[in-house]
């Protein structure tokens, strides 16, 4: 039985999300804040103008220009999912009434972004679209039985007056985990109508773009163990998250509060560093090599140092099904997307070939993201597919390497400097008073920018001086770090 754990960390504009099994990472996500408008957001609203003409009006959402509703735009996209008889109408607008409305299109140019009065709250199976009556099921689930199916199911687990859109996902969720899901997003808007009269009009009720929601949507249905968070700030905002669950679902939220960089002291940092390499060990010595192309990602499994104390055979077999489960973790781990060639070590055994290729479909299972394996092919390889979700978490922490035309990757800036922020941290815990960094002049020019990074420094440095000292001659990576006393020279800045 494996034990998973879900992390997150909040600091100088960036969140951080991990979840472990058994202590390895199987996931992880490293992306900025983002406060701009984005789709699906929730804005409390007022009409500033009507159009009775076109059935449309003006919305002031506290955006940089009006929101414009209309007819067209009512239902978000999601008017495919209702019969056309039964499509509910616009409401009868004045100006000066206060509504709630949720963004479906981005502003463009000089166009403000469009809105919908109709508000859906999205989950990963579901769509919990209150006030309507209809039940839709997503046009990607062909299997006219299995679209009946889901439909009797979901209708009765709603209450009368609400619809629901079934996702593609819900045909891999059990009846209890779509259960646990409807309740939390029928929570979810209940808070949102609980937080309306009391807001400003151009006040954010909801966002679904912020890390924390996504991840906790997507993961507290499967089995989560524990949930640990690196700030005050943040376990306030998941325990809110956590609480929308049914009671059985929740979760205690548990506060890293050593002092130190959480993700380095727990180890989680140390293995997201191995996401880079294109290598990839495995437990009795053996390795992956994961290559990736215009067209594909290719994986070469390898025995390395493993010799394995029965036959060959049993030796290549048993090193194949190691490999299959890592390569599952790997493809999560790295969010490849696409097609996947693995050249699994070649074996006679037509059994062996095909519980291998058994053996990696249930290792994919636990992925969110859709998968399908092929069977072996004549030349031992396996191919299957995989849905990338979202951007790759390593465009976040690499950049293309200039030295080698792209063919190879260095740290991003940002993430040599949170990696910084993580020493620092642990010598500020372990009693260090004054600090000197010797670092790359453009590293330095960069800690110079990011205003968010000092600040957070500062906060934690009780009362200690950090002087920065820029150096032509130093690789981007290296930085030395010196505790008082040392010399301050003519070109240090305190931080």
């Amino acid at each position: 039985m494996f034990k998973k754990t879900l992390y997150f960390d909040s600091f100088c504009g960036y969140y951080i999300s991990a979840v472990t099994e058994n202590g390895k990472v199987t996931d992880f996500n490293f992306e900025k804040r983002n406060t701009g408008v984005a789709v699906g957001n929730v804005y409390k609203g007022r009409v500033e103008s009507v159009l009775p003409g076109m059935q449309a009006a003006f919305v002031n959402c506290g955006l940089k220009k009006n929101c414009y509703l209309s007819s067209d735009e009512f239902l978000g996209g999601r008017e495919k999912y209702f019969d056309e008889n039964s499509l509910p109408a616009m409401p009868e607008l004045h100006v000066g009434d206060e509504i709630l409305v949720q963004v479906v299109k981005l502003p463009v140019g000089n166009k403000g972004a469009k809105v919908t009065s109709h508000v859906s709250i999205v989950g990963k199976s579901l769509i919990y679209m209150p006030g309507t009556t209809t039940v839709g099921v997503s046009r990607k689930i062909c299997d006219e039985e299995l679209r009946k199916n889901l439909i009797y199911t979901v209708q009765n687990m709603i209450d009368e007056g609400d619809g629901l859109v079934v996702r593609t996902a819900a045909p891999y969720a059990k009846r209890k985990q779509l259960e646990q899901e409807l309740a939390y997003l029928k929570n979810m808007y209940r808070e949102i109508e609980s937080a309306f009269p009391a807001a400003d009009v151009g006040e954010l009720l909801y966002t679904d773009f912020a890390l924390p929601v996504r991840v906790l949507r997507d993961t507290l249905s499967s089995d989560i163990d524990s949930i640990v968070v690196g700030s005050a700030h943040l376990a306030s905002l998941v325990e809110r998250i956590v609480g929308l669950y049914p009671p059985q679902s929740r979760l205690p939220v548990a506060l890293h509060s050593t002092g130190r960089d959480m993700m380095e002291e727990l180890g989680i940092s140390e293995q997201i560093l191995q996401v880079i390499s294109p290598r990839a060990e495995l437990e009795n010595g053996a390795y992956l090599v994961i290559e990736h192309t215009e067209a594909l990602t290719v994986i070469d499994v390898n025995t390395g140092r493993f010799t394995g104390d029965d036959s060959l055979e049993q030796t290549v077999y048993y090193t194949n099904c190691l490999a299959a489960r890592e390569i599952a973790r790997q493809v999560r781990l790295r969010n490849i997307g696409g097609i996947v060639v693995v050249d699994f070590i070649d074996m006679q055994v037509e059994a062996h070939k095909k519980a291998l290729v058994a053996e990696l479909e249930r290792a994919l299972r636990d992925d969110i993201a859709k998968c399908r394996v092929l069977p072996m092919s004549g030349l031992g390889l396996v191919e299957f597919t995989r849905k990338r979700i979202g951007a790759s978490p390593l465009s976040q922490i690499v950049k293309p390497c200039k030295h080698c035309g792209g063919s190879g990757r260095e740290h991003a800036p940002e993430f040599i400097l949170v990696g910084l922020r993580a020493k620092l941290l642990n010598m500020y815990a372990g009693g260090a008073k004054d600090i000197r960094i010797d670092m790359n002049n453009g590293i330095f020019a960069r800690l110079m920018d990011w205003k968010e990074l000092r600040e957070d420094l500062r906060a934690h440095a009780g009362g200690a001086k950090i002087f920065a000292v820029p150096h032509r001659t130093y690789g981007e990576e290296k930085i030395v770090l010196k505790e008082a006393p040392f010399n301050v020279p003519y070109d240090a800045v305190e931080v």
